[in-house]
This record gives C-alpha cells, structure tokens and sequence, in this order.
C-alpha cells in the first residue's frame, strides 16, 4: 500500500505463516468479511460502491473482478479460499451514471503471497481516520476488529500504524533486515513495534506472557488470541501513542527484537523507532 493518500491516514497490517491454526485461505476469507462488515460498514456514501481485483497466480491464470462485492461477496469468497497470489478490495463513493471513472477508494482491504514460494500472507486494510484517531470508542474498535480477524491464527505478526502506508515494518526498515529473513524468523524475532502490535506465541512466551506484559505498565491493554499470540495496545487512542510511549513498548519487547542499532534512512525520515539497539535476551 506504498501509494496512499491522505484520504486512507491508518492502515492495518497482519502476516500469515504456515503455523497458522486454520488454513490459511480460510483465514483470507475471514479477514476479508471481518474487514467489510466491521472496518466498511454498508450505509456510509464514501464507502457505498465497492469492487474486487484477485489474481490467482503470479504466472497467470483466472482473475476473479467484481463491482459491489457485497452483493457478490459467495463469488468473492469463493476466489479468496484457494489463497491468491494478490487481492484487492476497493471501496469508494458512487461514480454518477455508474461509471467506474471514481476519484479515489476510501477503503481498502488486502491480501497477497509474501516470501519464498508464497511461504506467508500478508494482509493489509487501510482506512479514514481523520479526527476519530483522538477517539477512544472508535480505536477501540480498530482493535477490536484485528482480534477478531486473527482470533484463529496465531499470526506471525501485526501492527497498526497511522500515517504510515509503508507494507515493510519500520524497524526493519532502519535495520536493513530483507523481508524473505524477517519473514523466515518472524517467529524468532519480532518484526516491530507500533501502536498495536501483534506477537506470536512464541515470542509472547518468551516475554513471559500476557501478565508480564500488562506488568511492564508499557501498554494500555493486552489482548490473548484463542489460537495463540497477544495484541499488544499502547495507548489508548493513536494520537496517544507519543515518543515517551513508544519508548515504554520498546523497552518491554526489545528481548524480542532483531539485533543491530537502527540507522536512520533519509529515504524514510518519518520511521517511528527508538534510536537504541534492542537488549538480547
């Protein structure tokens, strides 16, 4: 989602892997229903036409497009089950005459393989904060829905981010780490940190588990996936999460985190991490 505008500020991110408790198409298709009804729900103009975009393989093959993916979501469902190479679901506001010439989605939601051969998924949704990223009802919400998209799939990862639309982690970023590695040891290694940051089972019990993280005082709430890993809150709201906060979830996960000292990329001034490198367990 490199090439967002200022009409979609927050955007949520969750990686697959071959642990993940259900296959992993099933998991695409939930992520994507969960993220219409519950991220896109129908009755608001901007989001009130729709369409779909999925390439089955990166070699060729069927593409699966669709207009109005609500009232065709068994056909959508259908072409996400066998896990494509890319999909893409659009929303955006009526084109008068029912052209297909709009301006811009305000809503996305995504999926794609990631890594050698397909070995991850990379699932992405990206949305209209504006000023609701001050309130607390409405992040709570946001949270609300990556627990339930991921509830069944111990997720290799997850974070969700305002103001950044880069797919690849920031701390990877300034740490120079290849995505097919980051990928490979996601399970090793924590990938990030963010406002909301989704860990494994692994690294969470390496981190002692859910009551040693709520007792770092690093995090407004900590959250148990029912097929294993912890989301991670922050603070409470977006605008919450300042530098100082930032710093607290830094210094609770870095037993986790790749080692190396971040070096900043002129390319990526606006990388939000702690200028420190991680402590290795």
């Amino acid at each position: 989602m490199d090439d967002e505008t200022p009409t979609m500020d927050v955007t949520l991110w969750a990686t697959l892997d071959e642990q993940a408790a259900a296959p992993r198409g099933d998991l695409l298709v939930h992520w994507f229903r969960t993220a219409t009804d519950l991220l896109f729900p129908a009755g608001q103009r901007e989001l009130s036409d729709s369409y779909a975009l999925i390439t089955q393989s990166m070699t060729g093959g069927q593409d699966t497009r669709l207009r109005d993916v609500r009232a065709h979501w068994p056909q959508l469902a259908a072409a996400l089950r066998p896990s494509p190479f890319h999909a893409t679901v659009g929303f955006h506001e009526p084109v008068p005459g029912g052209g297909e010439d709009w301006v811009d989605d305000h809503g996305r939601i995504g999926g794609r393989h990631a890594g050698r051969g397909g070995s991850h998924t990379a699932l992405s949704a990206a949305l209209r904060g504006a000023e609701r990223v001050g309130d607390p009802v409405w992040c709570a919400r946001l949270v609300g829905f990556l627990a339930t998209a991921l509830d069944g799939a111990n997720p290799a990862f997850a974070r969700i981010d305002h103001l950044n639309f880069h797919e690849e982690p920031d701390l990877e970023a300034v740490l120079n780490r290849p995505e097919r590695r980051s990928l490979r040891e996601s399970r090793a290694f924590l990938r990030g940190y963010s406002w909301v940051t989704g860990v494994p089972a692994e690294l969470a019990a390496r981190l002692g588990g859910r009551g040693a993280l709520e007792a770092t005082g690093a995090f407004h709430a900590v959250r148990e996936l029912s097929a294993g890993g912890l989301l991670l809150q922050a603070t409470e709201t977006l605008t919450g999460y300042d530098d100082h906060r930032m710093d607290a979830v830094f210094r609770a996960l870095t037993p986790v985190l790749p080692p190396g000292m971040p070096a900043r990329d002129p390319a990526r001034p606006e990388a939000r991490v702690v200028s420190e490198a991680a402590r290795q367990a």
